[in-house]
């Protein structure tokens, strides 16, 4: 980037930041903390806008969602007078946003500091990207096979191998990136892949993967296509009113799809694009207020933090880093050598440190800036944001000075961090979902150079 463009970006931030500050002092009656997490999220959030069309920097949208769950949905439930019983924090304000918005401001620099030199990638390495792309068309193509062959095959294998398959059936987004980035443009592919994703997605009812595959089309779209400033300010205004719409439709969408199981996939296409239009028909009913709490609600991942805030150390000692060391074992040594390993999903984490025991099915964890405080206490826990950020950091440093000589392997990021990106997983989960994403994808690699006779 040049110095010129530098500066303009420097300015934008510091101006933007300034319309923020003064706009929060006058209208609102926010606290110090909330105003400066306020201003962090924006800061982070101008930062992601410049980041659409230099790649894919994973590293902005880990933060980006941190702050949003950690920060922003909190603020929000603070100021609103939302005081549910179970959801509410159970901290005050300030004990809550001393100990998360340093962690998270650390989490941030941990995060950023060994990128600042790759973080960006220059138009030259964007015109290799095209090149190679259009060079591995048959490896698109593979790829593009092998995925939906381990989307279909995922429902037949025993649980020891269904994460491996699970892994392997995100190939087809990135043999899709492929065909897309290549000289031909190929939209067929992208269409399909994510058509397919939209019916897996309908026929479970969660819609994590379809919200995070679709942003990370966005970094490639921006990466083909220069985008301008305020397309994308256009962008992203209207990704953000879809996610309003999805939000307001996607608890009743999903009552209804678990309560009758039976349901065709046609039925349940139809369902929810009835709801979606009707909702759009009637764009006043998303802001009703049950929407509204339920949306705050699930924004805040917040009240998760404020209970092992307020659980630990007084009715659970801290964990002195044992919940850290185990991660780590569990994610670094095969369960043969570590037969008693922890294991991944928050269900242990969550009755330990909030004492809330969950039910079968239910999906909670208490982040790792939550699990962070529960071994380490407020300081410690600062401390240990900023390296796990450092240690995230350095292999999306890896993979970018790596993608010097195979540009393509900047499209597999988000292979590598799809679950890093989610702020409500703990550390194992993490960790855990890393190291076995890195396998496979050494293995896809050495397969498709050795047997495939094709390079990826």
């Amino acid at each position: 980037m040049s110095s010129s463009v530098q500066n303009n970006k420097v300015g934008y931030q510091i101006g933007i930041l300034i319309c923020v500050a003064t706009l929060l002092l006058i209208f609102t009656s926010l606290s110090f903390w909330a105003i400066t997490g306020a201003l962090f999220f924006t800061y982070i959030f101008v930062n992601l806008l410049f980041g659409f069309g230099e790649g894919i920097p994973v590293n902005l949208v880990v933060i980006f969602i941190a702050t949003l769950q950690w920060v922003i949905g909190p603020i929000l439930s603070y100021y609103t007078g939302i005081n549910h019983p179970f959801y509410k924090m159970h901290v005050p304000e300030d004990v809550y946003f001393s100990y998360i918005i340093p962690g998270a401001i650390l989490y941030y620099v941990g995060l950023s500091l060994p990128v600042l030199r790759v973080h960006n990638i220059s138009v030259a390495q964007i015109g290799q990207l095209e090149e190679a792309t259009t060079n591995k068309v048959m490896s698109a193509y593979y790829l593009l096979g092998i995925g939906f062959a381990a989307s279909f095959l995922a429902a037949f294998v025993p649980p020891s191998l269904y994460f491996f398959l699970y892994l392997i059936s995100h190939l087809k987004y990135i043999g899709a990136f492929y065909l897309y980035l290549s000289r031909a443009g190929n939209k067929i592919a992208l269409y399909v892949v994510f058509a397919f994703l939209l019916l897996e997605v309908l026929s479970s009812a969660i819609f994590h993967d379809l919200l995070l595959w679709g942003l990370f089309f966005m970094f490639i779209y921006t990466i083909k296509n220069h985008i301008s400033m305020p397309k994308k300010l256009a962008y992203v205004a209207l990704g953000f009113f879809l996610l309003l719409v999805l939000q307001s439709v996607k608890y009743q969408y999903r009552n209804i799809a678990w309560a009758n199981a039976s349901l065709s996939s046609f039925a349940r296409t139809e369902l929810f694009t009835n709801m979606i239009f009707n909702t759009l028909l009637s764009p006043e009913s998303m802001f009703e207020q049950q929407k509204n709490e339920n949306t705050i609600t699930r924004l805040n991942q917040g009240w998760i933090i404020a209970r092992v805030m307020n659980y630990v150390p007084y009715r659970e000692p801290f964990a002195e880093g044992e919940t850290i060391k185990n991660a780590f074992t569990a994610s670094l040594l095969p369960r043969f050598i570590a037969e008693s390993k922890a294991t991944a999903g928050g269900r242990e984490n969550m009755l330990r440190f909030t004492g809330i025991e969950l039910q079968y099915g239910t999906s909670m964890n208490i982040s790792i800036i939550g699990e962070a405080y529960a071994n380490y206490g407020r300081s410690g826990g600062m401390v240990f944001m900023f390296f796990i950020g450092l240690i995230f950091s350095l292999i999306l440093r890896f993979i970018l000075i790596k993608s010097l000589d195979n540009p393509t392997l900047i499209l597999w990021i988000p292979f590598l961090f799809l679950q890093v990106i989610k702020a409500e997983t703990d550390v194992i989960t993490t960790l855990n979902y890393v190291v076995k994403a890195s396998i496979a994808m050494f293995i896809v690699f050495w397969t498709f150079r050795k047997v495939l006779k094709v390079e990826l």
